[in-house]
């Protein structure tokens, strides 16, 4: 008895030990140890992840080597690791993933094909526990992306996450943080989903991720002790909005091209003790909007050593707004520097701390003594935005000459001078350049960035000029120089140009935002821009409208844009991206009016014309207000083609439309030109390319990379579609051979079949199962390519 209990002794004292570690000694079950390696392949031991699983106990690792699963439930603390890009597949239906035990974690999988139920939060992969890890995965046609719900400690690192091809409402949220404190959100790449939202949750680091294309990019509600550093947004409605939280920390990241309806790249509601430093604000609608922060007394609200550039406004601020500090940001060629909304006067803000202010683009002083600071008073009281602030519809005329001599007139004549809206004591004749910002692909891919940087070198460049010289300056972009030939050579044979570039640069100090672009476009032919966001599309055709300074030579019908401006630019219709109405006209009201603007005779005739030709006329005695977006974007064609230019240029023309309306609108473009009109536009969906376009202009970085047929496009870009086949199970071995006999190459999903094809030809694998009599339930197409994914988006999913 006694060398029993003497045998157990050692085993009794080491548990004890463990127990006063903090840790327990794992259970032998089979005398197999813990922390074991599972492997599922098609050579075994286990040929299914669900077998795995099933077998597999804590502490354990599942690895997949390759092939295609369907949904998994990981509710052992198990590392589930793919080779190879395994595939968990949801067959539109629910969520994919669900991670339900602490410390689980999921890496290097293809997540794809989740449900589509907002109200069921169909997901690609959610995470109900601490401590659990989501890395390196792709997750694909996904409503809701990665949800975390009381996952305190989970990290989500280095994934790429693209949602459905749905309007934004419908989409989900591509990242959701939900009553989880102490989460890091690193280097993940978002794009098309919904927001990042981060609420209820305590102690966040968001770090190095990059979101595109969304609504909110960032959602910060009732989130205290954040970090938000080296973030990429751009594109998407609202960069960042912070809201009712406190001590968030927003440091070096870059915020561009956010121009949704509110278009705010940092939006601050109800914030206190909020630090925002070192961050660049590019060409976003409003760069920051400040409304009611800080909201507590004893509370303040730090902006040092931003950029904001490029703006329509580069801050603007309710009011009410009290005890915010401004130093040492560098406010350049913004339309308006800071607005105020609503109106009224700004006070208790500080716009120098230390002796130290900001530096503005317009300032006019001088510094004498050479230490940086100018020797007078910056005041924001320029004529023209005083009215426009209180008459919107003025910005009509912001690059006209009329605005211009009513800036000329207030500071020649000080009595119609409006009341300053702020004064800066102590500006700054030299602007700080925000450091340690993104770096690499995630900055490359954004040369309006490079180009605020290069506006900025601009302005130290001039300072010794007259501010009055550096204001006539300091505005705009560069582009590039092609591969050879003239714009001459590219004509069709005898055609004369309706318009040509030739040699067009934009420059900011010695960065190129366009370089030396040449071509030419000949009449009735259709021209689209290609290339990723800032790639120098948008610039183009600001050149083209002769509303930036550049290098070089841009006609319209031979009228040089910038010597015979007025004569070149009756040869263009202009469609902006976003549109801007007087809302309370009807639309034969608003056509006649911008045909009395333009100083056309018989305005009202042509607008009834107009209307009837666009498919208006049973709209025309409604106020624009009331029009979907589809009708707007049409009426805002009606507007371009007053005066039947020969040439209409677009920017994006479909880009806030869903897809019903964007059918209508290209279905009316294709009618125009085939009616002999001359269209230049810009497009990120590969299918109004190929729909539209006689020939596709290739941007990267601002130069011409490529100028190819559109069929071509596709290839050059290593286009492919996945046609994704729901098929009854019964019939996946029958349309396999189908597919495989016809010299596809289909791998199998947990639904069915997916199946690689040319995108012009999505057809033809459907084509061959109907022919062979395989029952087919459903299918879904979504549509890659390398350049495609270094300019945004993809066309994404969509249901055919």
């Amino acid at each position: 008895m006694r060398r029993r209990e003497a045998a157990r002794t050692p085993r009794a004292l080491l548990a004890c030990g463990l127990l006063a570690c903090g840790l327990t000694a794992a259970p032998e079950a089979a005398g197999e140890p813990a922390g074991r390696t599972l492997v599922v392949s098609a050579r075994g031991p286990h040929r299914t992840l669900e077998d795995a699983l099933a077998a597999a106990r804590d502490g354990d690792t599942v690895v997949v080597e390759g092939g295609a699963h369907g949904p998994v439930t990981v509710s052992r603390r198990v590392a589930l690791e793919g080779r190879g890009w395994p595939v968990l597949d949801g067959g539109g239906r629910g969520t994919v993933v669900k991670l339900t035990a602490a410390g689980a974690s999921l890496r290097g999988f293809v997540v794809r094909g989740s449900g589509a139920s907002l109200d069921d939060e169909n997901a690609g992969i959610t995470v109900a526990a601490p401590d659990v890890r989501v890395e390196g995965n792709r997750l694909e046609e996904t409503l809701f992306g990665i949800s975390l719900a009381h996952a305190r400690g989970a990290v989500v690192a280095g994934n790429v996450i693209a949602s459905k091809d749905l309007d934004v409402p419908r989409r989900g949220d591509a990242i959701r943080v939900w009553y989880s404190d102490d989460v890091r959100i690193v280097g993940n790449r978002v794009t098309r989903g919904r927001d990042v939202v981060l609420w209820y949750s305590q102690n966040l680091a968001v770090l190095d991720n990059e979101v595109t294309d969304g609504r909110y990019g960032l959602h910060f509600m009732y989130t205290d002790d954040a970090d938000i550093e080296g973030n990429r947004l751009v594109g998407n409605s609202v960069g960042v909005y912070l809201m009712y939280s406190r001590r968030l920390r927003m440091r070096r990241n870059v915020v561009t091209g956010n121009r949704g309806p509110s278009g705010f790249g940092l939006g601050l509601k109800d914030m206190d003790e909020c630090d925002v430093t070192d961050n660049v604000f590019a060409d976003n609608r409003v760069g920051v909007y400040v409304d009611n922060s800080p909201r507590e007394a004893q509370s303040h609200v730090d902006f040092v050593r931003n950029l904001f550039a490029g703006n329509d406004t580069g801050v603007a601020l309710l009011p009410s707004v009290r005890r915010n500090t401004y130093t040492d940001n560098a406010f350049v060629d913004n339309g308006e520097h800071v607005g105020i909304l609503g109106g009224g006067t700004l006070g208790e803000n500080a716009w120098a701390r230390g002796g130290r202010g900001n530096f503005w683009s317009d300032y006019a002083g001088y510094d004498r003594d050479g230490d940086g600071v100018g020797d007078v008073p910056y005041r924001a009281e320029r004529l023209f935005e005083h009215l426009t602030q209180r008459n919107p519809a003025l910005k009509l005329f912001t690059y006209a000459p009329a605005a211009q001599a009513l800036e000329l007139a207030a500071r020649a004549v000080p009595l119609v001078r409006p009341q300053p809206k702020l004064e800066d004591p102590a500006p700054l004749v030299a602007p700080h350049v925000p450091a340690g910002l993104p770096r690499g692909a995630a900055v490359a891919g954004a040369p309006l960035v490079a180009s605020s940087f290069g506006l900025v070198a601009l302005a130290v460049g001039l300072l010794a000029v007259p501010g009055a010289l550096l204001r006539g300056r300091a505005r705009g972009p560069v582009e590039a120089r092609p591969p050879g030939g003239t714009a001459r050579a590219q004509l069709e044979a005898g055609a004369a140009p309706v318009l040509s570039f030739e040699g067009v640069t934009r420059r900011f100090g010695a960065t190129l935002a366009l370089d030396g672009l040449t071509l030419a476009v000949p009449p009735g032919q259709a021209l689209a821009f290609w290339g990723a966001n800032g790639a120098g599309k948008t610039t183009a055709l600001r050149c083209l409208l002769g509303v930036i300074p550049f290098e070089g030579r841009v006609t319209l019908r031979g009228h040089d844009v910038r010597r015979d401006g007025k004569a070149a630019r009756r040869q263009v219709g202009f469609v902006p991206q976003e549109l801007a109405f007087h809302d309370d006209l009807t639309l034969r009201e608003t056509l006649a009016f911008y045909g009395r603007l333009k100083g056309l005779g018989g305005a009202a005739a042509e607008a009834e014309a107009l209307l009837g030709r666009l498919g208006l006329a049973e709209h025309a005695h409604k106020t624009v207000r009331a029009l979907s977006g589809g009708l707007k974007q049409r009426l805002a064609v009606a507007l371009a083609l007053l005066g039947d230019p020969p040439l209409l240029v677009l920017d994006e023309p479909t880009a806030n439309l869903d897809a019903p309306a964007r059918a209508g609108l290209v279905a009316l473009l294709a009618g125009l030109k085939a009616a002999g009109k001359t269209l230049v536009f810009t497009s990120h969906r590969l299918e109004e390319v190929l729909a539209l376009a006689d020939r596709v202009v290739l941007l990267e970085g601002g130069r011409l990379a490529a100028d190819v047929p559109p069929r071509d496009l596709g290839e050059r870009l290593q286009a492919h579609a996945t046609l994704h086949l729901l098929l009854p199970p019964a019939a996946v071995e029958r349309a396999l051979a189908v597919l495989t006999d016809a010299g596809y190459a289909p791998a199998r999903t947990g639904a069915g079949l997916s199946v690689d094809v040319d995108p012009t030809e999505k057809g033809r694998p459907i084509a061959l199962l109907v022919g062979a009599g395989v029952p087919l339930a459903d299918f879904e197409v979504a549509r890659t390519g390398s350049a495609e994914r270094r300019a945004g988006p993809a066309s994404g999913p969509g249901r055919a």
